[in-house]
């Protein structure tokens, strides 16, 4: 009850993210392990060769300060974007230009970097992010997007384009008004691929959040706090093909799957052509 009336405190003066920082900060401060661990993976180098992120730069977009835990889970959903993928008949040496849609510090995008793929880029509304991306990561080109669009891309620009755990972080006005941006960047025919907290990830909520995920309604949690990992969305499926899919065909959706590096779902979706606006089979 105490931790509540506190919490409620903090939550009405807008220092609960304040307070969630100072919290993990001085909790990292004393956990000699993740440092020794921290000191080891960096010492030895990362696997792909390329320069490691700070753990302050990595708890900025994880909540962690753990930088194998980082590296580890980039290689995974970079595996699970190959496997959608090609199950669905595409390959990703096959894109000319690929977006990675809240790049963070290079968690993912790091893993193209011996694809053919002539242009790759990274875009986040983190500057100190991407000013570590472009320090790091020079075989792609990255840009600083605000919280609301537009981004700095003309139209139907990208072959493909991916978002992992992005829209789990945003209000409702928030995502349809991204979704709908990435769709202006994206080439027809082209995919896009997000992430979302669906029915495995249900814990936090509450009966009546539950009743509302099961009626098919996006729920969101810490709306005041957008854009950062105290704010989670909560996706149903039927709201994602229904209402934030838009004009994007859903090609494929895979359920997190427990107790595996999937700990989210993926949907990929495909911008239409106008050869299927004619009523073609689209690819």
């Amino acid at each position: 009850m105490i931790r509540r009336w506190l919490r409620n405190g903090l939550d009405q003066a807008g220092l609960v993210a304040k307070a969630y920082d100072v919290r993990a900060r001085a909790t990292n401060a004393v956990d000699r392990e993740t440092r020794r661990q921290n000191a080891e993976f960096q010492a030895a180098g990362a696997p792909d060769g390329l320069p490691l992120p700070p753990p302050s730069l990595v708890y900025l977009v994880a909540g962690h300060f753990n930088v194998e835990w980082y590296y580890s889970s980039g290689a995974s959903h970079a595996a699970l974007l190959r496997k959608v993928l090609e199950t669905n008949g595409f390959n990703l040496r096959e894109f000319d230009s690929l977006l990675d849609f809240g790049c963070g510090c290079g968690r993912v995008i790091r893993h193209w970097r011996d694809e053919p793929i002539s242009r790759l880029h990274g875009s986040d509304y983190n500057p100190r992010l991407i000013e570590w991306c472009r320090r790091s990561l020079p075989f792609a080109e990255f840009e600083t997007n605000r919280r609301a669009p537009p981004l700095a891309y003309d139209n139907d620009r990208f072959d493909f384009i991916y978002a992992i755990s992005v829209f789990t972080h945003l209000t409702e006005d928030l995502q349809r008004t991204w979704m709908r941006e990435l769709e202006r960047v994206l080439a027809p025919g082209g995919l896009v691929s997000i992430t979302t907290k669906g029915r495995s990830r249900l814990e936090p909520l509450d009966d009546e959040e539950r009743r509302r995920f099961e009626s098919g309604e996006l729920v969101v949690q810490d709306a005041r706090y957008e854009g950062r990992n105290l704010c989670a969305a909560y996706h149903p499926e039927r709201y994602v093909r229904e209402e934030l899919a838009g004009a994007l065909e859903v090609v494929d959706f895979v359920p997190a799957v427990a107790a595996s590096a999937q700990t989210q779902d993926f949907y990929l979706l495909r911008k239409p052509t106008q050869v299927d606006a004619l009523g073609s089979t689209p690819r």
